[in-house]
């Protein structure tokens, strides 16, 4: 069995531009001379912004690779903080209690004391107008609730 030889396998960018390049060629031997070597400089144009566009896409593909690597590195510390974050606390050792020296209260807690004279009690809340005790109410999940049937959004209630 007599095996195929390979061919080389050209991408569709390629193949387009071998065609655009041959009809330009065709096109230029056909016109007269001076069209003819306004084809010629069209021809080398077309090449130079086909050169330049592949030298921005191969940056394009570097900034992007770049910034995809940088993108997965500050997730993966953003997972590892998040995870240290969640972990849970080592148990603290059991030993015995060391006894705390003692120590002069702080000038704040002093204030506190002192202020704590100062300061009337309030023993609960009054209504400002009648100087009443304030009315409770019952907290959303103790209320009482409609004992009639639901009924879908939009439907007008029905006379029963």
């Amino acid at each position: 069995m007599a095996t195929k030889a390979r061919s080389t396998v050209r991408s569709a960018r390629e193949r387009a531009r071998d065609a655009l390049e041959e009809s330009l060629r065709q096109l230029e031997k056909q016109l007269p001379d001076n069209l003819s070597r306004m084809v010629r400089r069209l021809r080398a144009n077309l090449r130079d912004l086909q050169a330049q566009m592949e030298r921005l896409r191969v940056d394009r593909e570097a900034r992007w690779n770049r910034i995809q690597t940088q993108v997965r590195r500050d997730a993966a510390r953003l997972f590892r903080r998040l995870e240290k974050a969640v972990e849970p606390k080592p148990e603290r050792r059991t030993g015995p209690k060391k006894k705390r020296a003692s120590r002069k209260p702080r000038a704040s807690a002093r204030v506190k004391t002192a202020l704590r004279g100062a300061m009337p009690r309030i023993s609960e809340p009054r209504s400002l107008a009648t100087r009443e005790p304030a009315r409770r109410t019952l907290p959303l999940a103790a209320a009482t609730r409609s004992t009639e049937p639901s009924r879908p959004i939009g439907e007008p209630p029905t006379a029963d």
